[in-house]
């Protein structure tokens, strides 16, 4: 491949001015994340957004190019390359690139999707402690991105994470308005709820929220999970076995909201304890899924207890698993958004969705149109013995200011991604 003229093509803009988005219907809007690419773009460090395939990465590394020729960058200053397997691209044509882009006066480099060139580390560190040209790169791969960079790049990079879009971010996409003040959360309380709830179902996946549930499903399939567990995964571990991978996947989403056990999959799936280790290893790598766990008194006991499974993306688990209850979607959407690492369950059988130990919070989750007294039972029966903790209760629509507060779903993901 002539690599020059690739570029060439690839930078319009370097001529007309403009930066295309390609493959985007309007409403763009600017995603939480940007603020903190753009802020990264100021410093010497090496730039990486990390996210799952389709979540944006390449519109947000083209809007921050937008912004930069509109702030006065000149257009040549500016530089974009996206890879692609099909180009076998190699260290050399890599530093070779570079070289053309520094020849065109180089200020800024953005590379979409670098990790398809093997060994890139080695040629970004290399030009990071030599110039002081500013790197951004972007990668679906979180398997190969994670480690090599974190060994090779020591030091020198920020890792941006970006995740499906956020309650607010899918409001804005889909044209609707977001309540600011407390009459507009009053005035607005109903309609939240319904788009809450078409949230909780459709997921974050910026290109599949306006879709319908067939067609939703079809992309996930073919967009997603086929490429990364047939193309993206098998390159870093070629002796991975995608259809093991995809069954282990699909028997972890039937268990969203419930605890599971490696030795149970391994006996449904006929394989050892080790190898369906693995698997969910490389699904957490692939950030795909992660694992929570047991909080116990001993680090050994949480790994050998039974765990709970946390998806990135409702649009998975309902591609999936299409019997899955809404509850547990409302469940696994508050896991993946808080961050959560920790659910709790004694003896007993008495169990909290959700613990922050720094925090001293535990959270239950109740996506219901009722709530009683024995919906928060467990919850205040853990609180009541830990001194300084504190529980909130989040629910489809009740609200309550007691001593465990009712927090609907809605309201919540609209005040913090975080606990």
């Amino acid at each position: 491949m002539d690599f020059m003229k690739e570029a060439i093509s690839q930078n319009r803009h370097w001529e007309t001015n403009e930066v295309v988005i390609p493959r985007i219907d309007p409403p763009l809007i600017e995603r939480e994340a940007f603020s903190v690419l753009e802020q990264s773009a100021q410093s010497k460090f090496v730039v990486i957004l990390r996210g799952l395939r389709r979540v944006g990465k390449s519109v947000m590394a083209r809007q921050l190019l937008q912004k930069m020729m509109l702030s006065g960058s000149k257009p040549s200053e500016l530089c974009w390359f996206e890879f692609d397997r099909a180009m076998g691209t190699t260290t050399d044509d890599l530093d070779s690139l570079i070289k053309f882009f520094q020849s065109r006066g180089a200020k800024t480099i953005i590379f979409d999707e670098l990790a398809f060139v093997k060994g890139w580390q080695d040629i970004i560190k290399r030009y990071y402690d030599r110039t002081e040209i500013k790197l951004i790169v972007t990668g679906s791969s979180a398997l190969e991105l994670d480690r090599r960079s974190a060994e090779s790049l020591a030091g020198r990079f920020r890792l941006i994470a970006v995740k499906p879009f956020s309650f607010k971010e899918f409001l804005l996409l889909k044209g609707y308005s977001i309540p600011k003040t407390a009459l507009e959360l009053v005035d607005q309380a109903e309609n939240a709820i319904i788009k809450c709830n078409d949230y909780v179902h459709s997921g974050g996946l910026p290109e599949a929220v306006r879709m319908k549930a067939e067609e939703r499903k079809s992309y996930v399939k073919d967009s997603l999970l086929n490429p990364l567990f047939f193309k993206d995964i098998p390159s870093v571990f070629p002796s991975a076995n995608p259809d093991l991978l995809l069954k282990t996947l699909e028997l972890l989403s039937a268990t969203v909201g419930s605890t599971f056990q490696f030795q149970t999959l391994a006996q449904i799936l006929g394989c050892t304890h080790p190898t369906v280790s693995a698997q969910v290893e490389i699904l957490t790598r692939g950030l795909l899924a992660r694992p929570l766990f047991n909080h116990t008194g001993s680090l050994v006991k949480q790994k050998r207890t039974s765990k709970k499974i946390v998806i990135s993306d409702n649009a998975i688990v309902s591609t999936l698993n299409s019997e899955i209850r809404v509850g547990a979607l409302a469940e696994n959407l508050v896991a993946e958004t808080s961050e959560a690492e920790y659910f709790w369950r004694d003896a007993e059988g008495r169990e909290v969705d959700f613990i922050f130990p720094k925090k001293k919070l535990a959270i239950e989750v109740k996506y219901q149109n009722t709530i009683s007294s024995e919906d928060e039972k467990n919850l205040r029966y853990f609180i009541e013995r830990r001194k300084g903790w504190k529980g909130i209760l989040i629910t489809k629509n009740d609200e309550s200011k007691g001593d465990i507060p009712h927090v609907p779903l809605w309201k919540w993901l609209l005040g913090s991604r975080k606990a």
